[in-house]
């Protein structure tokens, strides 16, 4: 028997959220990055985290609790007016053990529930990009470079 849970983040969640979402980029994208990316990678969301909990205009973040243990983390902010989509979802990672089990689709709805939304997928993460069609989103065919590593593309999703 399953027990999920899902609530609202708060700094005191910063230091699992760091870890959770550093374990899901080594999962994810070791082999595919650089590795010195993959390993700064909980130190940098040790000094992001807080910053954006903290800010009252900023992202709403969502953590998924499995019997307690935190297993998955989302984000989405609002685009304001002006925009084909008014929400964006900055963020949804789970660990790999807990793939498959309805954390995704779980924290997917409690951030941005049924909305017309978009996302940028990394380029190659096809699990993440079937799971997004699975929910609806669609290649728009738009591309961006990140800014975190160079020669990498991200492609724009939308709902």
């Amino acid at each position: 028997m399953r027990s999920l849970g899902i609530r609202a983040a708060t700094v005191l969640d910063v230091e699992d959220m760091a870890t959770l979402h550093a374990t899901c980029w080594d999962e994810t994208y070791r082999g595919k990055l650089p590795d010195s990316l993959i390993d700064s990678k909980r130190d940098r969301m040790l000094e992001i985290y807080p910053k954006a909990l903290a800010e009252p205009d900023g992202a709403s973040y969502w953590v998924a609790l499995w019997e307690g243990k935190m297993v998955g983390l989302a984000s989405a902010r609002s685009l304001g007016p002006g925009h084909a989509r008014l929400l964006e979802v900055g963020a949804l990672y789970i660990l790999d053990e807990y793939k498959r089990r309805g954390v995704g689709t779980a924290l997917l709805n409690y951030a941005i529930g049924s909305a017309p939304c978009q996302l940028w997928v990394l380029d190659g993460n096809d699990e993440a990009i079937e799971f997004y069609r699975q929910q609806g989103f669609e290649m728009t065919g738009e591309t961006q470079s990140p800014d975190i590593f160079e020669g990498a593309t991200e492609s724009l999703m939308v709902r």
